[in-house]
């Protein structure tokens, strides 16, 4: 069971990274489009960072490769998404991209662990 979640984390993590890119690709690539495409990544990526860690977290699994993993389907859905690339320009969006990438997978690993502790919830009689 342990190898099934995984790879249900790791898939989880790739779809999560791309819908994420893809959504901040499609914002625009224009400086008026700038605060829609930020908000856009610091949410997704925030989130998603908190459902891969909680998972990872819940099976008591290694994180370190959640961050990378997320900003590389990230990226990928950023060039499906928009025409707009340039060296200078990924690698901003990508420094800043793993802020929200971190914080959301170390406080999902941190959710996730602390459920696991916690045991089964049993109904009271």
């Amino acid at each position: 069971m342990r190898r099934n979640s995984q790879w249900l984390a790791g898939g989880v993590t790739v779809v999560l990274g791309v819908l994420s890119g893809w959504a901040t690709g499609s914002a625009g690539g224009s400086l008026q489009d700038a605060p829609a495409a930020v908000l856009s990544m610091a949410a997704g990526l925030g989130s998603s960072g908190l459902v891969v860690g909680a998972l990872a977290g819940a099976g008591k699994q290694s994180t370190w490769w959640a961050p990378p993993v997320l900003l590389a389907a990230f990226y990928t859905g950023t060039w499906l998404s928009s025409p707009f690339h340039s060296p200078a320009g990924d690698t901003v969006v990508l420094v800043v991209a793993a802020v929200p990438t971190s914080i959301g997978t170390a406080l999902g690993v941190a959710i996730g662990r602390y459920l696991a502790s916690r045991g089964p919830v049993t109904p009271r009689s």
